[in-house]
């Protein structure tokens, strides 16, 4: 029993340092690389040794709890890491070298902190027994039957240099020209839910003709539209699903790779491409520039009428205080551009709903939802839907994500997939 204990908090402790040490070194980005190279966007040189010491404290909170969650739920326990990683650490190191709004940042904080009271909660669902062979026929015709309208709007206009992130923009720029009606949602609950689904579904079962199947209409709905978001997230799903046999496993090997990928980032920048690409994507792109649209939602609302009701059918019933959409009014105010739209992530939509409230009630929501999901007790497999489910919350509105996003029809598969013999905690 001893022997199991000491290697479970060798598990938590290898997590824990990970994290600690990708925890520093972006600090470091941020202070060296980030406020330098990126000051143009906002990013504001103005260290607070309080508002650091208060970070601190605040992480060794958060660890504690993690490890309360470690003991209870090993799925719920990696997901609040992510949590930790894309959530709190950004938004930390700008309240600490940026001196930015409290708000923001505790608002962030309750957002994970809450997230640990999951593990609290289970939820008893039903299952759904239907026979393997018409489960696995109805998940194969489902996404080829809806990539029908899709197939028949845009033909052949595919465009092979997006597979090199080449003329990615005037691609997408035509994709949404005929992207119109329904067929914009579709598109999203394929790209972002079915035919994931579906891939991991095949993979499990070594359905290797389908698997192929699936990621054919992958990449062909990233040819036609130029939307990274579908090349990232077909890349995330094989990558999580052979990363690690465990939670625990993929939680480290994605953080090991994480700190592979800082360490030689600046000199792949410097020594072969002479400029900051790969440090303006990987790190500037993927988690500060979040952090900072958040911290101008909070400081436009903290003066502002707050406007529930943006949201798609939502914004339908109710007026906008204001003459143009949030997002490119937030960039003409700070950027002088008012053709670029500032995305909105879950803790700042809700604070731009119904401030603070807003901020506990999607926290509350968010938690319910992923209390759900470990009820379901999926196979280990569809990781990787979860981490980009994660990701995309980081960056869109909440019933955006539900909607369009596609989650509630997730949910809704969830019990079609889980009852397959091939579930594991």
């Amino acid at each position: 029993m001893s022997t199991i204990k000491l290697f479970i908090s060798k598990d938590f402790l290898r997590l824990s340092v990970l994290l600690t040490i990708i925890y520093f070194f972006l600090e470091g980005y941020y202070h060296f690389f980030i406020s330098d190279n990126f000051a143009y966007m906002g990013y504001l040189p103005d260290f607070s040794i309080i508002n650091y010491i208060i970070t601190k404290l605040v992480y060794v909170w958060l660890l504690f709890l993690s490890e309360k969650m470690y003991q209870r739920s090993k799925f719920l326990y990696s997901i609040f890491l992510m949590l930790v990683f894309f959530f709190y650490i950004p938004n930390a190191i700008m309240f600490a070298f940026s001196n930015t709004l409290i708000g923001a940042f505790v608002s962030n904080v309750f957002f994970v902190s809450f997230f640990s009271l999951s593990v609290y909660v289970n939820f008893k669902l039903p299952t759904l027994n239907i026979k393997a062979n018409y489960k696995d026929t109805l998940i194969l015709l489902l996404p080829l039957l809806l990539l029908i309208p899709i197939i028949l709007t845009f033909k052949h206009n595919i465009y092979l240099k997006t597979l090199l992130l080449v003329d990615v923009y005037e691609t997408r720029e035509l994709f949404s020209e005929k992207l119109v009606g329904y067929l914009g949602y579709i598109y999203n609950f394929l790209v972002k839910t079915i035919i994931p689904v579906a891939l991991i579904y095949f993979m499990i079962k070594k359905r290797l003709l389908f698997v192929g199947i699936m990621v054919l209409a992958l990449m062909y709905l990233y040819v036609i539209s130029g939307n990274k978001i579908v090349y990232f997230t077909t890349i995330i799903l094989i990558f999580f699903y052979y990363l690690g046999f465990s939670y625990i496993s993929k939680v480290s090997n994605f953080f090991i790779i994480t700190l592979g990928l800082l360490v030689v980032t600046p000199f792949l920048d410097n020594l072969v491409f002479g400029a900051p690409i790969l440090g303006g994507t990987f790190v500037n792109r993927l988690l500060f520039i979040p952090a900072l649209l958040s911290q101008w939602y909070f400081e436009f609302f903290d003066g502002n009428p707050y406007y529930f009701a943006e949201s798609t059918f939502f914004n339908q019933l109710v007026e906008s205080p204001y003459d143009m959409p949030i997002g490119f009014l937030l960039t003409k105010i700070y950027w002088a551009e008012p053709t670029v739209y500032a995305n909105n992530g879950i803790v700042s939509d809700g604070f731009m709903n119904l401030g603070y409230i807003g901020v506990v009630l999607f926290s509350i929501i968010f938690t319910a939802l992923f209390t759900l999901f470990n009820s379901l007790k999926l196979h280990i497999g569809y990781f990787g839907i979860f981490f980009s489910y994660v990701y995309i919350f980081l960056s869109a509105p909440l019933l955006t994500v539900f909607i369009t996003g596609g989650v509630l029809i997730f949910i809704v598969l969830c019990f079609l997939v889980r009852n397959n013999n091939f579930n594991i905690k």
